[in-house]
This record gives structure tokens, C-alpha cells and sequence, in this order.
């Protein structure tokens, strides 16, 4: 689904899903663990226009961009409701 019109859109940012080596390299340096991130819904279109399948307990890596601020990362964790 990588060529679904969603990621067209300027205003949406590019959304990785992370595997279990990338989560633990990623949020060790911020010392932080998967529960304790931000939720993301899996009925989120963003997460329907992956190309891979995400679920329950998975995390995804949000790429942002600002014009002010640059690039930057934010983390959320896949919840069901």
C-alpha cells in the first residue's frame, strides 16, 4: 500500500513501524519503555497505509517535519482502543 494517497499529503508525516531490535536501540537512550509512550489507534488511517501490518504493542517511529524546528522523531505505541 506504499502508494496509498495518504502519504501525498504534505500534512502527514512518514510513519515506520519498528521491529523488537530498532524499539529497544531507539527508547533505551531516552530511557523510557514502550508503555510508557504516547498511543496510537489501530483503526488510524496512517497505520492502515503501511506497508506492513501493525498490531497491539508494536511501535511506530513518526517522522515530522517544521520548517523552524527541523526534522524530528516521536514514538507511539500501537494500542486496539
Amino acid at each position: 500500500m506504499s502508494d496509498n494517497v495518504l502519504w501525498l499529503n504534505m500534512l502527514v508525516p512518514k510513519h515506520v513501524l519498528l521491529d523488537e531490535a530498532e524499539i529497544e536501540v531507539k527508547l533505551k537512550p531516552l530511557h523510557i519503555d514502550r508503555l510508557q509512550l504516547p498511543k496510537i489507534m489501530l483503526k488510524d488511517p496512517a497505520l492502515k497505509a503501511l506497508d506492513q501490518e501493525a498490531k497491539p504493542g508494536d511501535v511506530v517511529e513518526v517522522h515530522r517535519f517544521s520548517d523552524h524546528a527541523g526534522t524530528n522523531l516521536a514514538y507511539r505505541l500501537v494500542v486496539e482502543e
